[in-house]
């Protein structure tokens, strides 16, 4: 059993690790490196042959933990790629919008190079592409928290609640081998307690090997006071001088942190009324995902959410997509406040207001972030005068302050506090993901506090675990908890060899090992009744209650009384090159035109051409998902979207809300909606309701196999296929309807 340390090694991005046991090779993480100095090993092949890895296992989804992934299953991986469904949703964001960006960047420079007369040390290619993305998340499996996952045979992995973004995690992985056991507990990326959003972070008693995180672990976050405050001063203070704010965000959790934070500035008239600019295609995309993953957040969120006041919606808040709408906020001539990514100014749209206004010594460049060493915004927060950008020196004029308190990384005194529930000395602590100068005082610290056996691995290390005796950790027992702190010191730690104080905790739970799911049970028919599900699980009747109730009230104002409404059923993976594909975006924009609303399951494909139509239309544009072991994101042209957990709930939607159903090419999922249309009809359930099959060369030879051989057999009316039509033409569909179900709401007004 070993362990090779392949990122994150003396320095803070690009964590990925190989462990090897039982035979197998997993990699824990395959994150992107972000530091200037370390930039070429993005490009390398991987050390260990990408192929010989089994299985692939994600702690969170920041590109400097999952960025690599598509390029290594370019390079040859094969195997499942395991994190929890969250993650897997962000990472499907995450990941797209990396392709994006690197594709972008890389036609910029090409146009540079070609300028300048010279040539990189890399073929200035992106590292992947859209197509890599899309074979990478095939390979996803999403799990939950608490829920022991064997991911090869004789390695089993636990994902804890790490409290650092959404869905983020450590992991307690057991392996399991013909003389020995052990337990290697990965903190991931460690958050702090009481953060907006979501859950702190988990602990555990025992652990055979420790490899933790370091980033903060010289020092203790800067107290600057109350995040509002600090925020609302900075922003007074530049508008006043007439300039820019420009704020460098982490797409995910950052982004949202910085809006929340705003939000509550605008709503209490806080700041002046100027435009706010979320310059991040993903933006929309993240807050649908935070909204299907309401249950993992913390519990004030949750509130919000169901009170409907999600934090990305606020007086002059304007978010833009394309690379257009992007460039246009640079010639806004008024102050306005932009955020973009990236966070440490290495990469995507920021740059660009960056060069716009850092000349500017009326603008405001603020960060509230961590800024890597190496990176632009490590620089200009070092105050240099003078920075690189495109190609282009600029010198530095504007004003570069910090906000303190927001970030998502535990201190120093945190770390220490999460080591300090281990009940014993774990055989040994390897420290990662730190710059080295932080994980060497972090050693220090651990040594002096806690007499614990520390390492700080270097990149390509290799450490061998061939110690003797039975593990540390009992299986049998609970091992992870849940803490809540009584009070955070004020007095910080004045060196790193010293020794921490940690604060006073209470153990408010001991997370069993987590029970199968119970919506599950109900299909193993060996041991239940078909029915016993119902009365052994009484809370089931309130989901269900409940995911009707949420569903009944997002549509109701989602349509504001509206009854112009049509669902549409078509293939998730029919590509926008498909002819189906653009066929559904014309023809919703055309029924859009005409005033109908169009509600779909939300997904890819032909839900996603759907809702663009409605979209481009400026028609509503809903989306009905479901969760899913292996969830679709909501595509981002829905204006509203909501999941619910039962597949009856959304058909229920469907039928309450639509007043026609129009069915394209696709599936499985295709067929189910188009014999269960039949069946409505057949009981008198669809009485006078357009059924629009779209695409005659598809259908056309279903509906004659239902005519000669179903209809000869008496098993159905000919009226019940007469009900069904076949139509091509986009604008022929639009207004057939249009007729149709305004005949239907003359006769029922009648």
């Amino acid at each position: 059993m070993k362990i090779t340390f392949l990122g994150a090694n003396r320095n803070v991005t690009g964590s990925r690790y190989c462990l090897e046991a039982c035979g197998k090779r997993i990699m824990i993480d395959c994150g992107m490196v972000q530091e200037r100095d370390f930039l070429s090993r993005n490009w390398d092949a991987c050390p260990i042959p990408a192929g010989s890895i089994d299985a692939l296992v994600l702690t969170h989804a920041h590109i400097d933990h999952i960025g690599l992934v598509p390029k290594f299953v370019a390079d040859g991986f094969r195997g499942r790629i395991f994190a929890t469904r969250p993650t897997m949703a962000l990472a499907d964001v995450m990941l797209k919008d990396s392709a994006k960006i690197q594709a972008e960047d890389a036609r910029y420079k090409r146009r540079r190079h070609r300028k300048e007369g010279r040539t990189g040390p890399h073929e200035i290619v992106p590292l992947y592409t859209d197509k890599d993305v899309e074979k990478a998340i095939e390979l996803f499996r999403g799990v939950d928290y608490r829920v022991a996952t064997e991911i090869v045979p004789g390695i089993t992995v636990t994902w804890h609640d790490a409290g650092h973004i959404l869905g983020s995690a450590s992991l307690e992985i057991r392996a399991e081998e013909p003389d020995s056991e052990r337990t290697i507990v990965f903190s991931g990326d460690l958050g702090q307690h009481d953060k907006p959003l979501i859950h702190d972070p988990t602990y555990f008693r025992r652990a055979d090997y420790v490899v933790m995180e370091s980033t903060y672990g010289d020092r203790d976050h800067e107290a600057g006071g109350n995040v509002e405050e600090q925020l609302e001063t900075i922003v007074n203070d530049t508008i006043k001088r007439g300039g820019n704010l420009i704020i460098p965000v982490f797409a995910v959790e950052r982004a949202q942190e910085m809006m929340y934070f705003l939000s509550r500035l605008v709503h209490k008239n806080r700041i002046p009324d100027v435009p706010i600019f979320l310059d991040s295609p993903m933006a929309y995309d993240v807050t649908n995902i935070f909204r299907r993953f309401t249950s993992w957040l913390d519990d004030e969120t949750v509130r919000a959410v169901e009170c409907d006041e999600p934090p990305l919606h606020f007086p002059g808040l304007t978010m833009t997509r394309t690379v257009d709408e992007s460039k246009s906020i640079n010639h806004h001539k008024k102050p306005c406040i932009i955020m973009a990514p990236a966070g440490m100014c290495n990469a995507g749209r920021i740059k660009h207001h960056l060069r716009s206004n850092i000349r500017r010594p009326e603008s405001t460049i603020l960060f509230v972030g961590f800024q890597a060493e190496g990176t632009l915004g490590r620089r200009l927060l070092a105050g240099e005068k003078e920075v690189r950008i495109h190609g282009r020196q600029y010198s530095v004029g504007a004003k570069i302050q910090q906000v303190f308190g927001l970030s998502g990384h535990a201190d120093r005194t945190g770390l220490l506090q999460w080591l300090n529930h281990f009940e014993q000395p774990p055989r040994k602590v390897f420290l990662t993901h730190g710059e080295e100068s932080s994980a060497l005082a972090l050693k220090r610290s651990i040594q002096t506090r806690f007499g614990f056996d520390v390492s700080v691995p270097s990149y390509g290390e290799v450490h061998e675990f061939n110690d003797q005796g039975p593990s540390l950790v009992d299986a049998s027992q609970p091992n992870a908890v849940a803490v809540k702190r009584d009070s955070i010191s004020d007095t910080p730690e004045s060196e790193a060899t010293s020794d921490a104080a940690t604060e006073s905790v209470k153990v408010d739970e001991i997370f069993p090992v987590a029970a199968e799911d119970p919506d599950l049970e109900f299909l193993d028919s060996a041991t239940r009744r078909p029915i016993s599900f119902l009365h052994e699980d009484p809370w089931r009747v309130l989901r269900i209650q409940s995911d009707l109730i949420q569903g009944i009230e997002i549509m109701t104002r989602a349509l504001e009384g509206r009854h112009r409404s049509v669902a549409v059923f078509g293939s998730a993976r029919l590509p926008e090159s498909d002819p189906s594909y653009q066929l559904a975006h014309q023809t919703c924009q055309r029924l859009g035109e005409r005033g109908f609303a169009i509600i779909t399951g939300g997904g890819p494909g032909i839900m996603e051409a759907s809702n663009r139509g409605a979209r481009d239309a400026g028609s509503p544009s809903i989306g009905l998902n479901i969760e899913l072991p292996h969830e679709q994101t909501i595509n981002p042209y829905c204006d509203a979207s909501y999941t619910c957990r039962y597949f009856f709930v959304r058909k229920m939607m469907f039928a309450k809300y639509a007043r026609g159903f129009l069915i394209f090419p696709g599936g499985f999922g295709t067929f189910d909606e188009f014999f269960e249309s039949l069946t409505l009809i057949q009981t008198g359930k669809l009485a006078q309701f357009p059924v629009v099959l779209v695409g005659s060369e598809f259908w056309r030879p279903i509906v004659d196999w239902l005519q000669t051989t179903v209809l000869e057999k008496g098993c159905i009316d000919s009226q019940d296929v007469q009900r069904f039509r076949v139509m091509d033409d986009p604008e022929e569909i639009a207004r057939w309807l249009d007729q149709t179900i305004d005949g239907q709401s003359a006769s029922t007004k009648t």
